[in-house]
C-alpha cells in the first residue's frame, strides 16, 4: 500500500507543479510585444494543454515544455 500512497503523492505533486507552471504561462499572455493574433494562438495552445492535463499530467507537462521552447524561438526569453 505504501507504493500506491507514494505514487499518489508524486502525482499530486506533479499536478500542483503543472498547475503553477500553467498559471505562469497564462500570465505571459499580457506580454506587450505579443500581437493580438499571436496572443490568440498562444492562448489556444495553453487551453489545450490545460484540458489535456485533466487526463495525463506527464504529457501535458511535456507539451508545456514544448510551448516554452516555441515561445523562446518565436517571441523571446520567458518573462
Amino acid at each position: 500500500m505504501e507504493d500506491h500512497n507514494q505514487s499518489a503523492a508524486d502525482g499530486a505533486t506533479a499536478e500542483a507543479k503543472l498547475s503553477e507552471d500553467l498559471k505562469g504561462a497564462f500570465a505571459v499572455m499580457g506580454h506587450p510585444g505579443l500581437a493580438d493574433e499571436d496572443r490568440a494562438k498562444w492562448h489556444q495552445r495553453l487551453i489545450a494543454i490545460t484540458n489535456s492535463s485533466k487526463h495525463d499530467v506527464a504529457t501535458a507537462a511535456k507539451r508545456l515544455e514544448k510551448f516554452w521552447a516555441d515561445w523562446e524561438d518565436q517571441v523571446g526569453p520567458r518573462p
